[in-house]
């Protein structure tokens, strides 16, 4: 039967066998400036997701250890790989204070240096390899906060006459970030790369790079079959814009940003190649939310996150207690 198919396909010789393994492997060599130090981070996410992008789950996580870094060359291994499209991205800890188990700090900071993301498509039972660069040097570190007053609990109604304030300060926490790096880093987009300043809304005034949203923590069933939903939270954008006077090659850092929380929730889905998909809700689901901060090179913060144990600033919870549903 084997050989019937074959002549009918007009096979003339050997063929490689079907693979039997569903699963394939990513493979490559480092590329690092001479004398690099710390060990590297890789990691695999879904195509179009992960840096500079919103914040994401990867998929697959790698690493090489500083000793190998040092006797270079160095390669990462990725052994078994659910065939699919990924994005491949990276960065060298430089300082060494990753922590894989802390949510806000498995990011790279000030002093490492990052790669770019590259779209791949692995498939069942083969090797890829890919080598992989990392070079850029990384000037900030996350975009970490605090609000500006001891509170443990949030309540985010808005209301017709008083709108929700959240003041949000930038914290180093103690040491944990360099106190010289942090800072909200504001500048325009220009996602299009044509060299001006993106309006992506059509409202006639410039998109700024800083992001600042709600996202939603739905519980066990009530999660939207696509995409997340947010609570876009905005701020004053004519300081910025004055500051920034249409240049694309700078930024504006402040200390202290005051965000309004819009009383009109969004499911937003990401499209690999394209702009998001949103879709207006009407009022924010009932339930709790995190409130995050991401800056235009990726890096984030969230709270509450995993250092609430040790400063209670960063425990709070945000919740609407009126809502959609």
């Amino acid at each position: 039967m084997v050989a019937a198919v074959a002549s009918m396909v007009g096979c003339a010789g050997p063929t490689e066998p079907w693979p039997d393994d569903p699963v394939g492997a990513l493979r490559g060599p480092l590329q690092l400036a001479r004398g690099s130090r710390g060990d590297a981070w890789l990691f695999l996410y879904g195509a179009g997701e992960g840096p500079p992008g919103a914040p994401a789950v990867p998929r697959y996580l790698t690493a090489v250890s500083d000793t190998r870094v040092q006797a270079a060359p160095a390669d990462y291994v990725f052994a078994r790989v659910a065939p699919n499209p990924f994005r491949l991205w990276g960065f060298l800890d430089v300082n060494g204070n990753f922590r894989a188990d802390i949510d806000v700090l498995a990011q790279p900071g000030a002093s490492d240096r990052v790669g770019d993301g590259l779209e791949l498509q692995l498939q069942p039972g083969r090797e890829v390899v890919q080598a992989y660069a990392i070079g850029r040097p990384v000037l900030t570190e996350p975009p970490a906060f605090r609000l500006d007053r001891p509170v443990a609990d949030v309540a985010l109604d808005v209301s017709a006459t008083t709108p929700t304030t959240l003041n949000l300060v930038s914290d180093a926490l103690d040491g944990t970030l360099d106190p010289r790096a942090v800072g909200f880093h504001v500048g325009l987009v220009d996602a299009n790369g044509d060299g001006r300043p993106d309006d992506a809304n059509g409202d006639l005034v410039p998109d700024l790079s800083l992001q600042v949203f709600l996202r939603w923590k739905p519980l066990p069933g009530q999660a939207p079959v696509s995409g997340e939903v947010i609570v876009p939270l905005v701020f004053d954008p004519s300081p910025f814009l004055s500051a920034l006077g249409g240049r694309l090659d700078t930024e504006v850092v402040v200390t202290a940003l005051q965000v309004t929380v819009v009383g009109a929730a969004e499911q937003v889905t990401a499209r690999p190649g394209k702009l998001p998909s949103v879709v207006v809700l009407g009022a924010p689901p009932r339930g709790d939310y995190e409130l995050v901060a991401v800056a235009s090179s990726g890096q984030f913060w969230r709270m509450p996150n995993q250092l609430a144990g040790t400063f209670a600033s960063q425990g709070v919870r945000f919740h609407f207690d009126r809502g959609s549903n």
